[in-house]
């Protein structure tokens, strides 16, 4: 499909507001219970635009990437809400969606309509750009009660995610383990929280359990679904257990 196709067919999606969505959980791994859930948006089954990767590029490409980006935060929030998932619903937003949602207190209205309490939302931020506005909106965000996670370095927040560039094969890679250690260490000091992404080997897991990492997500966990697991598995439970078991022993 040409792009002129497919950005009417995003049109389409926009009108009808057809978009659905999975949540992957977030797990506490000292209290080994759920901390919240990742919002993962999709288009239809059928469609050239089903995964977010392809929905938002093309609405960007197309100047749409604000009105998609709402939709996708009210619809995220009713679709959690209705749901009855329980913890707190974190959503990855782009810097300009960040500042134009700040400017006119959109965001709290938009929670009170879909019925979520402001301390339950936390709003992701990974992007690389810093557009105009930015700080101030980040900064309101907390003055309105949301949580906030980054990777960024020297953005406050209150949870430090690390990518699965950081996360996976850590077990076997001595350098990524003691940059995660000194991460972890940190975030700890200033009394943050560390969320390790894409864990998908139970090693990696055990790895940062030791250096005793706050919480997790990946497939290993949970996978994004519709109905997502509200409880580890009994093996990853007892992995865990382990692991920061040994951890204690370990301490000087």
């Amino acid at each position: 499909m040409y792009f002129s196709g497919l950005v009417t067919h995003l049109r389409d999606i926009l009108a009808c507001q057809a978009l659905g969505f999975v949540f992957q959980p977030i797990f506490d791994l000292r209290r080994r219970e759920v901390l919240g859930y990742k919002t993962l948006m999709r288009g239809p089954a059928d469609s050239p635009l089903h995964t977010p990767e392809q929905l938002l590029r093309v609405a960007r490409d197309a100047g749409l990437g604000l009105p998609l980006e709402r939709l996708a935060a009210r619809r995220a929030v009713a679709t959690f809400v209705a749901a009855g998932l329980p913890g707190r619903l974190f959503i990855n937003l782009s810097g300009a969606m960040i500042v134009d949602v700040s400017a006119d207190d959109e965001l709290p209205r938009m929670l009170d309509e879909g019925g979520l309490d402001t301390a339950r939302l936390v709003v992701e931020y990974m992007d690389t750009d810093t557009p105009a506005g930015l700080d101030d909106a980040w900064q309101k965000l907390r003055a309105q009660g949301c949580g906030r996670a980054t990777g960024r370095a020297g953005m406050g927040a209150d949870f430090i995610k690390l990518p699965p560039s950081c996360t996976q094969r850590i077990h076997a890679d001595a350098v990524r383990r003691d940059r995660a250690a000194a991460t972890i260490e940190d975030t700890r000091q200033r009394g943050l929280r560390v969320i390790a992404e894409g864990i998908e080997d139970a090693r990696d897991l055990a790895t940062l359990c030791e250096l005793e990492c706050d919480c997790a997500q990946g497939f290993l966990l949970g996978i994004p679904a519709a109905e997502p697991a509200r409880q580890l598995s009994r093996s990853v439970a007892g992995l865990i257990a382990t692991a920061f078991a040994r951890a204690a022993l370990s301490r000087p």
